[in-house]
Formats: C-alpha cells, sequence, structure tokens
C-alpha cells in the first residue's frame, strides 16, 4: 500500500523571499519534497510525509505553512 503524503503551501516572509532556495532545501533537509517555488509571490509548495507536524516545518524565513487542500468542483 503506496501511503499518502500530505501537500503543503508555504508562504515565505517578504524579507526572506531572495532566500526561498535555501529555505526550500531546509525544507528538503526536513524530508520534505518541494514541488513550486514561486520566487515573485513567495511561495513554496510541496509535500511531507504523514503524521508530519507542520509546527515543525515552521522554519526561519516561514511566513505560515497549511495544508494544501484540493476543492472538488460540481459537474453541471
Amino acid at each position: 500500500m503506496k501511503i499518502q503524503k500530505v501537500n503543503f503551501i508555504a508562504s515565505v516572509r517578504e524579507d526572506r523571499i531572495s532566500d526561498i532556495e535555501d529555505i526550500a532545501k531546509s525544507l528538503e533537509g526536513l524530508g520534505c519534497t518541494i514541488e513550486n517555488i514561486l520566487t515573485l509571490s513567495g511561495v513554496i509548495t510541496g509535500s511531507a510525509s504523514p503524521g508530519t507536524s507542520f509546527t515543525t516545518l515552521k522554519i526561519d524565513g516561514i511566513k505560515n505553512i497549511e495544508p494544501d487542500r484540493h476543492i472538488k468542483t460540481s459537474d453541471k
């Protein structure tokens, strides 16, 4: 059975956007898989192992990190 990872969206503090690549590497060092680094908006998206505490992932430079929730639309 494949273990489902938890997707996340992390917002980087404005004063640390120039360090966004290093912040993403730090998240990788914590076991995360980085999907996208959006430098202009200061956003990093990725995934972490189930049970990973988002408090642990809120490292220096991260303003906010939360689960990425997929929104379903109804078929009309």
